[in-house]
């Protein structure tokens, strides 16, 4: 049901992305258009229990991360307390369990996190991580930087003729490959699926041509490889990019929308 919802909502975004204002109405009329192209009946009885299922398991996620959250923070609020009367005691072996303590909360709290603001297919960051960690709370970018947008080519064609596992795994190599090619070239980054078969890359205070250089380089790269399944399918990855750059204070959307535009 996920996996369905998410496509359907991708489609209606990608639709609607270039859009300066996008009504209710408009979002409904785009979802209906494409849920109907995946052959699902909005009114069909089957497809609303389904849903209430969904809806129930999401709500019963977001209880349990929020559960383990402040579990996580009561410990943190104790382990604070026991480590300042440590140091009045100048007790140094209770203050290394309270520091093997504070590591284990800390990969707790980070598995949480990347529940919510990781990709499960790529683990590359999501949109929420970019609206809610990456930005500011009227969508602005903190502070100056580089911007590019990753389309992975010919997917609706691969998607059609080959299925949701090898689309995945074609998604999975190139976001992989990239971060890769990136990481050696010692370029500070972050990347984030935006929509579909989109995806963003944050450079962070670097040079605008050796992010080009780079990306052309890993582009050219990609362009001489072939991908075999295990079913022996063979596939030629390619990805398309735009890239700009951006100030403290510019609007995300509006970068974005610009940068989209006409791309396929």
């Amino acid at each position: 049901m996920k996996k369905i919802l998410k496509k359907v909502t991708d489609e209606t975004i990608n639709e609607l992305l270039e859009n300066e204002i996008i009504l209710p109405s408009s979002y409904f009329q785009s979802f209906d258009k494409h849920a109907k192209t995946l052959d699902i009946n909005l009114q069909d009885k089957e497809f609303h229990e389904n849903l209430n299922l969904f809806i129930a398991k999401e709500y019963e996620d977001i209880n349990d991360y929020a559960k383990k959250t402040l579990e996580s923070l009561n410990k943190v609020s104790l382990a604070t307390k026991d480590a300042k009367k440590a140091i009045e005691n100048k007790d140094e072996s209770c203050l290394q369990q309270i520091y093997s303590q504070m590591e284990h909360l800390k990969k707790e709290l980070d598995e949480v996190t990347n529940k919510i603001f990781k990709d499960e297919i790529t683990n590359a960051f999501n949109k929420k991580w970019i609206y809610n960690k990456f930005l500011k709370q009227n969508n602005t970018f903190k502070k100056d930087g580089i911007l590019v947008l990753i389309t992975v080519e010919n997917a609706e064609y691969i998607f059609e003729n080959y299925g949701q596992l090898i689309f995945d795994n074609l998604q999975i190599f190139l976001i992989k490959y990239i971060t890769k090619k990136i990481k050696e070239e010692k370029l500070t980054y972050c990347i984030a699926r935006f929509i579909k078969n989109k995806f963003v890359i944050f450079f962070d205070e670097e040079d605008f041509k050796e992010c080009t250089n780079t990306l052309n380089n890993i582009k050219n790269l990609v362009s001489d490889t072939t991908l075999k399944s295990k079913s022996g399918i063979l596939i030629k990855p390619n990805f398309s990019y735009k890239i700009a750059s951006y100030k403290k204070g510019e609007n995300f959307q509006d970068l974005v929308d610009t940068s989209f535009k006409n791309q396929s």
